[in-house]
């Protein structure tokens, strides 16, 4: 997206399934990291001014391979934290937040804010927009992110709509 002198780039397919950091063969076809993104659309190292790593509050993935934080279907159920790939329509598997792939996430990309979504799935946050309002518990979840990644979360999703964002950026 460019909006006169700012350029916004949005790469797709997580870091997991990066054909180089990714657990192959459990792979997309390419790299999935922000250098290859600006690559891919001619944008030089040097012209990037942030790189914004995206993470849900929890981890889900469609098809087979390694999965550490991965939960049984039923407790995932009971959190209700069931998920369908938009394309096969197949179960996703969900896992906990996996801090130690976040933190490779973040160091492989440069990453130098991140966004959250899908707090409101895993704690009682939902369409919550003031970061004030957020539970003591979420609170600490957002903490311990930014204290093991050493990147501060700058957005957080507290629900479907655009409204749902706590925009810490401001």
């Amino acid at each position: 997206i460019d909006n006169g002198d700012d350029v916004f780039i949005e790469g797709s397919q997580g870091f997991a399934l990066s054909l180089y950091y990714g657990s192959y063969p459990y792979v997309t076809s390419k790299d999935t990291t922000a250098s290859t993104f600006a690559a891919d659309v001619g944008v030089g190292p040097t012209k990037v001014d942030e790189v914004i790593n995206v993470f849900k509050a929890y981890i889900s993935r469609v098809g087979e391979g390694p999965f550490p934080t991965e939960m049984t279907q039923e407790e995932a159920e009971s959190k209700g934290l069931e998920e369908y790939g938009v394309v096969t329509g197949r179960r996703r598997r969900i896992g906990y937040f996996d801090m130690e792939l976040a933190k490779e996430s973040c160091r492989i990309n440069g990453a130098t804010q991140i966004a959250l979504t899908c707090v409101d799935r895993l704690f009682d946050c939902a369409r919550v927009q003031d970061y004030g309002e957020l539970s003591a518990e979420t609170k600490a979840f957002i903490s311990e992110i930014e204290q093991e990644t050493g990147v501060p979360v700058t957005i957080i999703s507290t629900g479907p709509d655009l409204k749902d964002t706590i925009d810490l950026r401001k």
